[in-house]
């Protein structure tokens, strides 16, 4: 076996998913198992402080570095256990980190977690820092799981949208005889959650529950959907220095709505914006949603409703064609380690725009 473990912790900040998978030649890519380790509200708190400028980050960042990296080796140390593993039978971690800031426009996007750290505790050689090549090619640095959707999710037959539904939403467009596109499309879970935190003193609306409860203001959403970054062609990438409580200010009369009519505007924001996204594509197909999203109900009817009323063929959770939805971007970067460690380039020009194909990633062996 070729065994690697892939770490994720998503803009939703709600847990570092670990996963460990198979990349051995008899096996292809196989999920082994799983599981998260869910940040605390204090966790919360400070991931979304350091989002933001605010006193003393760079000290707040650091300490949020080493709480990462115990909390990750916590995770990989039950999840060795429970499959009676040692770590010497797992050849790498890929990290991804926690994103505080993308911005590309920079050329810098940061992913805490103090990686030596990482390394230094379970006596694995870990990989990270895989989106700083891609911004060194010019590239959006986001998102990088479309590469490997485009190895587990494609059909030869039947152009397939996979749409990952985090804070943040993207969408890899499999379309077959063309190369894979992938980008964000704009919010997912971001802005639903940041009211479930403010009205609800709830970390998501559950299930949709007051989103489904209410009815939609056209008018709002119009006013919410006048961001020149949904018209923005591919490739393109965002986060939540854009779609933040500032972005829901730009429509004061939304705070005017009932909460339930609130929800509902908002959620309809994440799945209009989704499938406009896919739309700009012109290729009726199947759409596969992944990510916490696909656990939300109601975003879930809003989703194949606009899907419908486009004409694709279905739109259903990835576990129909057999990937997991919850672990699936922990196994990409898992994937991602895999490439670096076997020195394979990753080819991210038709979704990043990065100038060429790279290695992606960097290297703290564990100490011998």
């Amino acid at each position: 076996m070729a065994l690697y473990i892939g770490l994720m912790s998503g803009t939703s900040a709600d847990a570092i998913d670990v996963a460990l998978a198979d990349f051995s030649r008899e096996h292809g890519i196989r999920q082994v198992a799983s599981l998260e380790k869910k940040w605390t509200e204090e966790d919360r708190k400070v991931i979304n402080s350091l989002c933001v400028s605010g006193n003393d980050e760079i000290h707040r960042a650091g300490l949020f570095g080493c709480r990462y990296a115990r909390m990750a080796a916590e995770g990989i140390e039950e999840l060795l256990r429970r499959n009676h593993l040692s770590p010497k039978d797992i050849r790498a971690i890929a990290s991804h980190g926690q994103t505080v800031r993308h911005e590309p426009q920079n050329a810098f996007s940061v992913q805490l977690g103090n990686h030596a750290l990482l390394a230094a505790l379970t006596g694995i050689d870990v990989t990270c820092d895989f989106r700083a090549m891609d911004l060194a090619l010019n590239g959006q640095g986001a998102p990088l799981v479309p590469a490997f959707h485009r190895e587990v999710c494609a059909s030869p037959d039947v152009p397939r949208y996979i749409v990952n539904i985090g804070g943040i939403s993207n969408v890899s467009v499999l379309i077959p005889g063309h190369p894979v596109v992938g980008f964000d499309t704009g919010p997912g879970n971001t802005m639903i959650d940041l009211m479930a935190r403010t009205y609800l003193n709830a970390s998501s609306d559950f299930d949709g529950a007051c989103a489904a409860a209410g009815n939609v203001d056209l008018g709002i959403l119009e006013e919410l959907l006048n961001e020149p970054y949904f018209e923005k062609e591919p490739p393109k990438s965002t986060g939540r220095e854009l779609f933040n409580a500032d972005y829901l200010k730009r429509s004061p009369k939304l705070a005017d709505l009932s909460l339930n009519d609130r929800f509902a505007t908002v959620t309809e924001l994440t799945a209009v914006t989704v499938i406009n996204g896919i739309n700009r594509f012109g290729e009726k197909g199947e759409i596969y949603v992944c990510g916490g999203g696909c656990h939300n109900g109601h975003l879930m009817r809003r989703l194949a409703f606009h899907a419908t009323e486009s004409g694709h063929l279905k739109l259903a959770c990835t576990s129909e064609i057999g990937v997991d939805p919850d672990y699936l971007e922990a196994v990409a970067f898992a994937w991602l380690g895999y490439k670096f460690i076997n020195g394979e380039s990753v080819d991210m020009t038709g979704i990043t725009g990065a100038s060429r194909a790279c290695i992606m990633g960097a290297l703290y062996p564990a100490p011998k």
